[in-house]
Parts: C-alpha cells; structure tokens; sequence
C-alpha cells in the first residue's frame, strides 16, 4: 500500500510537466566562503538547440523556464567572482542546480598576492569572510569592526561610544596584535600596533572582508598574533553601474552617498569613484560625527600587465568619551548587581559623558560690564584625523608559470585629539564628577582664567584646552611574486619595506580666556626660558619625532592536489627605531637630541596542510613560532627613556581543525594554543589623583580555545549561521614593572620592579562567545534578518602595579553575562525603467530590547578584585536606521 500511494503521488506530480512538455532549471547562486547569496548574478543555459538565460534576483535564486527535456550546460557568473559550469538533465521533470561561485576578480588578484585570501578546503587555517551583501545588509550605522561579532573568537566593541573609536580583540588579542590589510598594505599604527577605525569609512566601498584566526595565510611579514583582517575594496568593475543611497536613523544620523563605476572601456580602462558625508549628534552624549568620505579607482590593462591606482581617506572630526567612570554614575541599579558603591550624584544614564559643557564668553567693557558672546558647548575629548591613503598596484602575468605583483603606498596622516589640561601639565581636571550639572565646568575655568590678571595686562590660564598631535608620513612598498614549479608545487617570495615617522608633540588649542599659559614642569621644553609664556598654536609638554625603518621578506612553499594542501613558509624582518627630542637640549650646533638607531631582527615559521578526507569533508592543522619586535612605544616612555631588558617577544602557536563543506551546508571546527612569551603591556593609573604610568615587560600568556562555525541553507528563504567560541586565556609566571609620573621621573619602587600574574585570567574581552542568526525571505526580494550574541566569561583589566607580592596575587573581577539582540530588514523592489533601475529600501534596529551590559572595563581600583571602584562603559541603546538605496 504504502508503495502505491508514494507512486501515485509521483504521477500526479509527473502530469502537469508531462503535458506541457516544458520544464525549467532553478535554483540559488551563493557565495562559496560565506554562503551569502549573490544577488543579480547571470545564469546561461545552452544546449538541446536552446541559449537562454537570466539573472538572479535579490535571494539569489533564479529560475529559466519553458525548455524542453534534454542535456544542458548552466553557467553561472557574477561579477569578481569565477563562473562555474554544471551539466544537467531534463527527463521528466525540472531540476534545480545551486552554485557557489569563489572571488576571482582582476582588481582583487593583485592584492590577493599580498593579502592571501584563505580558501575553503586548501587553506590550513581557521577564517571566515563577510561577502559585500552582509556588509550591505547588516553594517547599518556601526564601525566596520563590530559586524565581526558573529564571527568566533572576536569581540569587538564601541569602545567609549564615540563614532570610528571601536576596537576588536581576536582570541583574547587586542587590535595591536591583529594585522589590519586594507587591499595588501598593512595600517596598524607602525609605533603602537593600534587601529583607529575613524580613519576610515570602508563600508560602502567594501568587496569583501575576510578574517583569519591564529596563524594567518598573509604573504607578508606582519606582527600579527591574534589574527588577520583583510578589507579588499572595489575596483576593477565589469559593469557600468551608479548607485545612490540616502541614510537616516536614530541621534540625527544622517548619510549620503553615490558610487559611479565606469564598467570596461575602451583600451582596458576602468573607474570607479565613491564619495558620502555623514552627521550625527551621537549616541553618547555630544559625541558629535563630521565626517566625509572619499574613494576612488582607476585601472588599466595594458598588455601582460593590470594597473591600478587607488586613493581613500576620511577627513573627519567627532566628540568622544576618553575614559571608563565608576558604575555608579551611569546606573546605581547597575552598581548595586555587581555590589559596586552607590554614587549620590550618579544614575546620569548609559549615554552620560563627562568630557563636555558650556561656555559664555564675554569680555568686559570700560564700565566692567560683561559682554557675552553668547553659550556654546564645548567639547574636553575630540578627535580629528585625516589619512589619506594612496596605492598604486601592478599585476604583471609576466608568463604561464610566474605571476609578480607590486604595491606601492603612501600615507599623509594630520591630526590629534584634544583634553583638558591645568597649569603644571601634570594632570587632566575636568572636576565634572564633582558639579551639579556633572559636565565639565568651562565657565568656572573661563571666570578663574580671566579674573588672574597680572600687571602687564595679561591674564594667565590654569587650566586650558591642548591638542595632543598625532600625525605621519609614511612611504612603503610591497613587492610578491609566485612561480609555478611545476602542477602541484608553487613557490612564493616577496620584501616590504617601510618608512615611517609619526610627529608627536602637545599644543595649545584655546586658553579659556587667558592670554598665556605658563608650563613649570621638568616636561617643559629645555631651549626656552622656564617663564616662557605659552599661546594658542605654541607647543609644550612634548615635542618629539619617532622614526621606524621596516624591511620584511618572506618565501612559501606550497604544494596541492584535490586531496592535499601543505604550505611552509618563513618571514624575516629587520625593525630599527630612532627618537628624535625637540624639547631636550639641543648640541652646540643646534640639533635636537636624537638617539642611537635601536635595531631587532623579527622572523617567523610557519607549516600547515589540509586534507580532504572525501568530497565535503576535510581536515587541517598549522603550527608556527612567531619572533615579534616590540612597538617603538614599548621601547621609550614619553620622555625618551629608553627602558632596558627589553627582548623581542616569543608566540608559539598551533591548531587543528575539521570542516563540513555542501552547498547547503559549512562547519568548521577548530581548537588552538596560543603561547605568548616576553610580553609587554603597558597601563595608566590615576588611583593616586596623579597619572601614574606602568610597563609591565617579559610576561608570559597563554591562550586556549576551541571555535566552531555554521552556516545552513535550511531552505530557499531560510538560512541559518552560528557560533561559539569557548576560551581560557591566563597569564603565566612572573615580569618586571617600571612606573613614573607623566615627567617621566620613577614613584613607588621605581624601575624593574617584579610582578607575579601567574594564573590571572586576561581581561578586557570575552573568553566565551555564542552567536546564532538567521535570514528569511517571507517573499520575493524582501528579507529578515535577526541576531543574537551572547557574550560571557569577560575579567576586567587589572593594575599590574597592584601585584608586587606573590600573597596579593589573585584573580581579576569577572563581569556579568552580556547579550543582544539585533534586527535587520529591507526589500528590493522589482527593476523599473526597462528593467536597468532598482530601488532598494533598508533597515535596522540594533539592540531591540534595550538591555545594558559592560563592554569596556578598566579596573583602576586599590586592588583587582575591588569591585566597588570598578571603571567601565556599557553598549550603547535601541538605536535604528532606514535607508533608500537605488541603483542604474
């Protein structure tokens, strides 16, 4: 019986297509790392006497009807991406054939060489990628890095909330340790390792962005440990296209911008040119956004050779929130969880930011008579920086077996941030915490400052505003090349070189009616008298260059089949550092005092294979040493002190992993070691009332961990992805600490002070990650897509000044359970004018129900397990944006 019905059923299915003798190919297009689907990619059917085709609609699926039974060959293509071929067979009924195309695109090759995209089962290592449709789909209004939260072992957060200020962390590693490549050129700040996200708004002109765990495939000698980011941006575009977008959402956010890509033209050219501006008031109270955003590409074949030049910036300014305050202030609801102490003048809410308040200014008449120039609110923290960036990339196929790519780049970086200084320079006052209003009191400072009238009819400033300057000139090249040995062996080698020097000093930026400014410290500049007066412009505090010689190599073999992928590589790199001091005295013939190149020789090994076990399963593993030279700032402390003992530092790391791969289906497992000896970090400390300043160096941590990620097309409309990642980062054994106040002289013990941090849990990141989202299409062309992260088993930073005794060495405090839940939704409409115009609408609401949890804790207390004390920042609220997109 049973066997009747399901044969009936099968010839009641069988007659509709039996009678109209017609019947289609239909099915989805998807992206072969991610398995986002690729919307607008072309479908060829050819063969039995038919050529037709269409294209994928805003799910990626497409459907060729009316074709007769018979052999067909169905290719499917999209832009920057292989085309791939199936064949199939109509006999009785349609048939479906999914594709999941591989990136492959002439402007993506020739930073490929350098950047090394992972691939699925050949590269041994644990990574995965974001595909431009998520960017477009998910990124709303926030910093590139925080949609890299759905991936494993990432946290990443706004870091005090203001626009561009974000940071990541990879396994428990801070964005210093993560290799940042945007299109093969490293942009980690070549004296600290920092990121500063605001230096770019990537977004919108973002191809793919990829992220690799632990020991990553980069073909270039950069420190990292955690991992690397690659940001591949547009280029080389095959279409001609124009698209438009209009953005607007929560805090007076607002952005506009229009990309134009030329498509191939005659000769081999291609344009493509981006550009936006975009405004917002901030989340964070007066953490103001200004920023516009430039992007542009030219490229040209020309022979055996592809060019392309690429030039980006984002000149920007924005309010910010520089440091973590007591619980209590934002929430004593909050304070009372964790047991934290009640502040009287607190409960100012999550967006309360200290580092801001009005001023009227005035000047008084000859009656004394104050006439005021009307209130204005003044920010105590800005930031305001512009880097732009120019590359210009040659791939050469010199013939069938060497392939040479060269990158040439340069960076112009001008700006700084701004603070609250007071007369001595010795400390940053704000006294808001101690106001009514709890902002940062400018008309007081303004009265004071006026009113201190000397003889001579100037009036000295106590307290005033200065610019910390932070600017660069960076010149570098990148040069790689592969040489096919023969069809399973490729060898690979490469240099980069770099010249960097950052210009570092202080200067005045308003005097708070005052005239002048008086510094009495011994930070002061040497050449001048110690009465020089100080106007806005004049700089004082420090003023100093740091230069940095970089020269890396790198060679890989690597050898592969269908079954066996196996790499070996080695890096070596030679680091020299100088400093330049225009505030010490200078020589008799007037030159500032400028020290010894300082030189470390950094190198790497590197080995790793992939097998696949069968046609969707496959295994791998890597191991390698990483010798890593210490940032310029770990070298010198501000005053050009050159710390002693300090050693290159030691990663060892080593990982093994499973994957899953169907078109419909990706797993991937993986667990890691990470062992990072003669560490360096370094702290601030105001417990005292004063800025203390700690290097902590030859330390030793060890980072443990098991990640797994999916991704599932449970059906057409419905498509799932998760993640988890489960850690255990703990210092181990014993370092050395020096400490000094801002004038560089030693408090306490002084220099070389031991530490003991063995067992202590590694804060300021979550250890345990759980992630699972989904995408539904409820019809044609529209989609929902909602996310949950959950984060846990996050220690606050500690002090390591607080640890000199073996006895008073204990745990860090470990911080509450933090989730979030994220909502976004848009729809495509159908093509209009011919089919060429489509309009898209967007949306997102970001934390949908309003919770509050700690994301930044820095523990600044009497002792790390003061929870009382506890410093932090919490997420930010529901915020939402909608945007109108619409694309020729």
């Amino acid at each position: 019986m049973k066997q009747f019905v399901t044969a009936l059923l099968a010839v009641l299915l069988t007659l509709p297509a039996l009678a109209q003798n017609t019947f289609s190919i239909r099915g989805r297009v998807l992206e072969a790392v991610t398995g986002e689907t690729l919307p607008g990619a072309t479908v060829q059917v050819t063969g039995n006497g038919q050529s037709t085709g269409g294209g994928a609609d805003s799910d990626g699926s497409y459907k060729i009807g009316n074709l007769p039974a018979g052999t067909y060959s169905v290719q499917a293509s999209f832009v920057g991406y292989k085309p791939k071929t199936q064949t199939v067979k109509i006999t009785t009924q349609s048939v479906v054939a999914t594709f999941s195309l591989t990136a492959d695109n002439a402007s993506l090759d020739e930073v490929q060489v350098v950047a090394s995209q992972a691939q699925e089962r050949e590269t041994p290592v644990a990574f995965a990628a974001v595909s431009e449709v998520k960017l477009r789909e998910t990124l709303s209004n926030r910093d590139l890095p925080l949609i890299l939260n759905e991936t494993p072992g990432v946290y990443a957060t706004q870091g005090g909330g203001g626009t561009g200020d974000s940071r990541i962390s990879i396994r428990g590693f801070d964005q210093r340790n993560v290799a940042v490549l945007i299109n093969g050129v490293p942009v980690n700040d070549m004296e600290n390792g920092q990121v500063f996200w605001s230096n770019w708004d990537l977004g919108d002109v973002t191809k793919s962005l990829q992220v690799q765990r632990g020991l990553s495939a980069s073909k270039i000698a950069v420190p990292a440990v955690g991992g690397t980011i690659n940001v591949l941006t547009k280029g080389f575009e095959d279409k001609r296209s124009v698209l438009a977008r209009l953005e607007t959402g929560s805090n007076n956010y607002q952005k506009y911008s229009l990309m134009l890509s030329s498509g191939q033209l005659k000769g081999g050219w291609a344009v493509t040119a981006y550009g936006s501006r975009r405004t917002s008031d901030g989340w964070v109270d007066k953490t103001f956004d200004d920023a516009w955003t430039y992007f542009g590409n030219i490229s040209k074949r020309l022979g055996k050779h592809n060019l392309s030049l690429t030039g980006l910036g984002s000149p920007q300014r924005h309010g910010q929130r520089s440091f973590p305050r007591e619980v209590g202030y934002f929430s004593n609801d909050k304070a009372r969880q964790i047991g934290a102490k009640i502040i009287p003048n607190g409960d100012r809410g999550f967006a309360y930011n200290p580092y801001w308040g009005t001023l009227n200014r005035y000047t008084l008449d000859a009656n004394k008579n104050k006439i005021f120039q009307g209130e204005e609110v003044l920010n105590e923290r800005t930031n305001f920086y512009h880097k732009p960036q120019v590359n210009l990339n040659d791939l050469w196929q010199v013939n069938d077996r060497l392939f040479v790519s060269t990158v040439l780049y340069a960076s112009y970086g001008t700006g700084g941030g701004s603070s609250l200084l007071g007369g001595t320079l010795s400390t940053s006052t704000t006294n808001s915490l101690e106001t009514p209003s709890g902002q940062t009191d400018f008309q007081k400072i303004y009265d004071n400052n006026y009113r201190l009238l000397g003889a001579d009819g100037q009036r000295q400033s106590t307290q005033f505003l200065i610019n910390a300057v932070n600017s660069h000139r960076w010149y570098g090249f990148v040069v790689g090349g592969d040489y096919l040995l023969n069809d399973k062996l490729t060898l690979s080698a490469g240099v980069d070189g770099r010249s960097y020097t950052g210009l570092h000093y202080r200067e005045v930026r308003d005097l708070l009616g005052g005239d002048y400014a008086l510094d009495q410290t011994g930070a002061r500049d040497k050449n001048v008298p110690a009465n020089t007066r100080f106007r806005v412009g004049d700089k004082l505090g420090y003023n100093y260059d740091g230069k940095t010689q970089w020269l890396g190599g790198y060679s890989q073999l690597e050898y592969k089949t269908p079954l066996l992928s196996a790499v070996v590589s080695a890096t070596m790199s030679q680091v020299s550092y100088k400093r330049i001091d225009y505030f010490q005295l200078r020589d008799a013939e007037g030159n500032a005092k400028e020290t010894e190149w300082t030189r470390f020789t950094g190198y790497s090994l590197k080995a790793g294979a992939n097998y696949n076990l069968t046609e969707h399963n496959n295994i791998f593993a890597n191991v390698g040493y990483n010798s890593k030279v210490p940032f310029f700032n770990l070298l010198y402390n501000l005053q050009g002190r050159k710390y002693s003992n300090v050693r290159p530092e030691g990663i060892t790391s080593a990982e093994i992993g499973y994957g899953i791969s169907y078109p419909s289906l990706k797993v991937m497992l993986n667990a890691y070691y990470t062992l990072w000896s003669n560490k360096t970090t370094t702290s601030t400390s105001t417990a005292t009332g004063q800025p203390v300043y700690s290097n902590v160096r030859n330390v030793n941590a060890r980072h443990t961990g098991v990640e797994m990620s999916v991704a599932q097309e449970i059906s057409r409309r419905l498509q799932l992805n998760a993640a988890i990642s489960l850690g255990d980062w703990r210092w181990t054994g014993q370092g050395l600490l020096d400490q000094t106040d801002e004038v560089g002289n030693p408090v306490e013990g002084g220099f070389d002070q031991p530490v003991y941090l063995n067992g202590v849990h590694v804060g300021d990141a979550a250890q345990n990650q759980f992630q699972v989202g989904l995408r539904y299409e409820p019809f044609r062309g529209a989609y929902i897509r909602p996310s949950f992260l959950l984060f846990t088993k996050y220690y606050a930073d500690f002090n390591p000044d607080l640890i000199r005794d073996p006895a008073a060495s204990t745990d860090s405090y470990r911080l509450p359970t933090s989730r979030n839940i994220d909502l976004h939704m848009g729809y495509d409409f159908k093509p209009l004018y011919k089919d060429r115009v489509r309009f898209g609408v967007k949306g997102s609401i970001l934390n949908v129900l309003n919770e509050f949890y700690f994301t930044d804790v820095s523990n600044r207390a009497n002792s790390n397990t003061d929870v009382a004390s506890l410093q932090a920042f919490f997420n930010r609220g529901r915020t939402f944006t909608v945007g109108l997109s619409a694309t020729l």
